[in-house]
């Protein structure tokens, strides 16, 4: 019996242990695309640059942290604590304003931040035109591979993946509707994906094409649409990418 009682003990105090971790790793995420001039028309999923500066000071004022990927990783296993209120900025998309209005922010503040990049976004050549989900974008609205060094060097941004070409709807079923592309089975030729295929068809996506521009493999893997399954997860787990975001 006094056996029994210590091993229920040693688990009790292990779950216990698991559970303080993960409390000390919680932070809340904030998901951002464009960041637009004063003077330009807003769009459902953008921000005016002045109004980034006034959340980023209303951060400071009421003691909000925003924290990087290492000290993220760092609470997860172990290390340190994650302060109170901890937040992880992320910009999605690679748009060049991360560049020209929010970098300047960043380094203004000292705040860490994370920004998502679309591989195949990034490969079409300065002089044509991005297919930003079915809307012609030119190339030269999203960031240069320089750019990205440039930021990622200063120790400020975290550089993630946004997927290499999922971040568009893909044929779901045969009365022609389109569903995001991480997480449907693709119709064609009359029938649905299989496992196997839909599974080697993430792998292949999901590869590392950030690492030969950056020096660095991506760590995040942030979900276009903020759309994902467990599958996907694992296989983004599996590729290096332990942290997903919706």
């Amino acid at each position: 019996m006094a056996l029994l009682i210590r091993s229920l003990l040693a688990i009790l105090l292990a779950l216990a242990a698991c559970l303080a971790a993960a409390a000390d790793a919680r932070f809340m995420a904030l998901s951002y695309h464009e960041v637009i001039a004063d003077d330009e028309k807003i769009t459902p999923t953008a921000v005016r640059a002045s109004d980034l500066a006034r959340q980023f000071a209303w951060l400071q004022a009421n003691d909000y942290h925003p924290v990087s990927v290492d000290q993220i990783l760092a609470a997860r296993n172990g290390g340190p604590p994650l302060p109170p209120k901890a937040i992880l900025l992320t910009f999605d998309d690679g748009f060049k304003d991360a560049y020209t209005r929010v970098f300047p922010l960043l380094k203004l503040f000292g705040y860490p931040a994370v920004i998502a990049l679309v591989g195949q976004w990034m490969d079409v050549p300065d002089d044509r035109m991005v297919d930003y989900d079915g809307e012609p974008v030119p190339r030269s609205k999203f960031l240069t591979w320089e750019q990205v060094r440039e930021m990622q060097a200063s120790g400020l941004v975290e550089v993630a993946s946004h997927s290499y070409g999922l971040h568009r709807g893909i044929l779901a079923n045969p009365q022609g509707n389109t569903q995001p592309a991480a997480t449907t089975r693709l119709y064609a030729n009359g029938r649905y994906e299989d496992d196997a295929a839909y599974l080697a068809r993430l792998r292949h996506d999901l590869r590392d094409s950030i690492t030969q521009h950056t020096g660095k493999a991506p760590r995040i893997i942030v979900w276009p649409y903020g759309r994902s399954n467990q599958a996907a997860q694992e296989v983004a787990a599996e590729l290096g990418m332990p942290i997903g975001l919706t």
